[in-house]
């Protein structure tokens, strides 16, 4: 039975028409005329025996309908030049994996242990994209994501990794400067906070014996790596989980200020999606990074 799809040109014109919500812009992203843009959704439209569009004078905004098919197309899309592109990288030879991981995790500590994972399956290739946010597997292409969890993922299963040890470090000309971090004087230092753990410093206080009013005042960044930067350019005294920092705490970038540490309440994982736990190229690369974190877990116990 022949299949009910639409046309690629049909989808491409529709599918950038509603993402600039503008027949000109589509048309400059695919070099084509505005009428022929029209052209292609208004067959699109008759095929489907729906109306993607509101049109109002000259201006263009989808219905509910064309919202949905739009983000459908989308990823339909999406996917369709990435299978394309691997399959040129490839030439058909080898698997590709989509891994989600965290922007700092994924460069700090992912890519540089990766190199062992290719020696022994050289014909694996894993794609590493950045996300902060959880997501819903079934609404992405991902197969799996290296990420941060204080509760479950729903439809996921999830490898527990490691768990969050903070430590206070800053630069080495401030923390001669401070010689020591007391709780107690906290106040009188900046203090550099990650927004995804706004309550650190307070329990890092409160670790060290120390209760205070208010120990969240002081500069806020979004990723562990400009945290990171800030911390080693003498901005200010850093909460950072030590896997992190061991390249910098080697060169002597980053000094610990103190020996009290605070284990946050959530730690690292690798989830992925229920339906794909059977898949040979996912299992290789969950038993592969249950290896390195079991070496780093036995690099980092005391003693």
């Amino acid at each position: 039975m022949r299949r009910r799809i639409p046309s690629l040109n049909s989808l491409l014109a529709f599918e950038a028409a509603a993402r600039h919500q503008s027949i000109t812009l589509a048309s400059d992203e695919l070099a084509l005329t505005e009428s022929a843009v029209s052209r292609q959704i208004s067959i699109l439209e008759e095929q489907l025996g729906v109306r993607l569009f509101n049109r109002v004078r000259k201006r263009l905004s989808l219905t509910g309908a064309g919202v949905a098919y739009a983000r459908d197309v989308g990823i339909a899309l999406e996917r369709l030049e990435r299978d394309t592109r691997e399959v040129m990288a490839t030439e058909g030879a080898a698997t590709t994996l989509e891994i989600a991981v965290l922007p700092t995790v994924g460069s700090l500590w992912l890519i540089p242990r990766l190199s062992s994972f290719y020696q022994a399956h050289p014909n694996l290739t894993i794609s590493l994209s950045s996300r902060s946010k959880r997501f819903l597997f079934s609404e992405s292409h991902l197969d799996g994501a290296l990420c941060f969890l204080n509760s479950t993922w729903p439809g996921a299963i999830s490898d527990f990794l490691f768990d969050e040890v903070l430590v206070p470090v800053a630069s080495p000309q401030l923390a001669q400067a401070m010689e020591t971090l007391a709780p107690d004087d906290l106040p009188n230092h900046r203090l550099l906070h990650l927004m995804s753990r706004p309550d650190a410093w307070n329990d890092w206080a409160a670790a060290a014996g120390q209760s205070a009013p208010n120990y969240m005042k002081g500069p806020q960044f979004e990723v562990q790596s400009m945290l990171i930067s800030a911390a080693s350019c003498g901005q200010g005294v850093a909460l950072l989980p030590t896997f992190l920092i061991e390249s910098q705490l080697q060169s002597g970038s980053l000094k610990v200020l103190s020996t009290t540490t605070i284990q946050t309440q959530g730690a690292y994982y690798f989830s992925f999606p229920e339906d794909k736990a059977e898949e040979p190229a996912l299992q290789a690369f969950r038993q592969w990074l249950q290896e390195q974190t079991r070496l780093f877990r036995e690099k980092s116990a005391p003693g």
